[in-house]
C-alpha cells in the first residue's frame, strides 16, 4: 500500500510539472452584420461540418464554443461577439488562423 501511495505522489507531481500547450493568441474581425445575422451564418458552417457547438446570446452580442463537447481534444475554442457603436467586434480565442472555425468566421462577416 505504501509503494501505491508513493507511485501515486510521483505520478500527480509529474502531471503538475508537465508544460502547458501554448495558448493561441486571439485573432480579431470586426463586421456591420447584427449579432442575429452573423451567428445564424455561424451556426450554419458548423451545423454543415457536424461539429459540437452552442451560443449563449447576451444584451450586446454572444459567445460561440465547443466547450463540453466529448469529442473535443485540446482547448475549446471561443467566440465572442460584441455589438460597438453600429459593428461587431468578434475574437476567435484557442483556434488557429486557418482553422477552421477562422474560416466560418471570414465566410460570414
Amino acid at each position: 500500500m505504501k509503494t501505491f501511495g508513493i507511485v501515486t505522489l510521483v505520478s500527480v507531481v509529474a502531471v503538475a510539472a508537465a508544460p502547458a500547450p501554448p495558448a493561441r493568441q486571439p485573432v480579431s474581425f470586426s463586421t456591420m452584420k447584427s449579432t442575429q445575422e452573423f451567428a445564424d451564418c455561424f451556426a450554419k458552417i458548423q451545423d454543415r461540418r457536424s461539429v459540437p457547438w452552442w451560443f449563449v446570446p447576451k444584451e450586446s452580442g454572444g459567445t460561440f464554443s465547443n466547450a463540453g463537447a466529448g469529442s473535443i481534444i485540446g482547448r475549446p475554442y471561443l467566440l465572442l461577439i460584441s455589438d460597438r457603436a453600429g459593428r461587431r467586434e468578434i475574437q476567435l480565442q484557442n483556434a488557429g488562423v486557418q482553422g477552421p472555425e477562422a474560416k466560418a468566421v471570414i465566410q460570414c462577416i
